[in-house]
């Protein structure tokens, strides 16, 4: 049994040849997740770009004092703990929360959304009161 799946994922890997080498179709093995959860963003009630973000008076004073201890050109590198900062003030990262960043920050969006769905740190859907996390090693 081990055997034959051996021989079908070589076959497979085999199999991928790029479209312009004859025309085939390639068949790509990838172990990577698939859930949209982790890249997509849905527009909904709760998470769309009409929903107001700011930071309260107290957490601004925090973005200042942590965007203060990185030189001047490099602010851009506070965008995981402004991010962290957020998601503490809101419970999760809504996508206007991540807008807010960026624009505090003077970078793009997208640089800032591309940080925010690579650290799973970051909740981009309401999560409950708890969140456990297992650790698996």
């Amino acid at each position: 049994m081990q055997q034959a799946c051996r021989w079908a994922v070589r076959q497979a890997a085999l199999w991928h040849q790029p479209l312009s080498s004859g025309g085939r179709r390639c068949l790509s093995v990838s172990s990577a997740l698939r859930s949209e959860q982790l890249f997509v963003h849905r527009d909904s009630e709760l998470n769309n770009a009409k929903v107001k973000f700011e930071f309260t008076p107290e957490n601004l004073k925090r973005a200042e004092a942590i965007t203060s201890i990185y030189p001047e050109g490099h602010r851009s590198a506070a965008v995981i703990p402004l991010l962290d900062l957020a998601q503490r003030q809101h419970g999760w990262l809504p996508l206007t929360a991540m807008h807010y960043v960026a624009d505090y920050l003077g970078m793009p969006r997208m640089r800032v959304y591309e940080v925010a769905t690579f650290y799973t740190m970051f909740m981009r859907q309401p999560v409950g009161r708890y969140h456990v996390q297992v650790c698996t090693t």
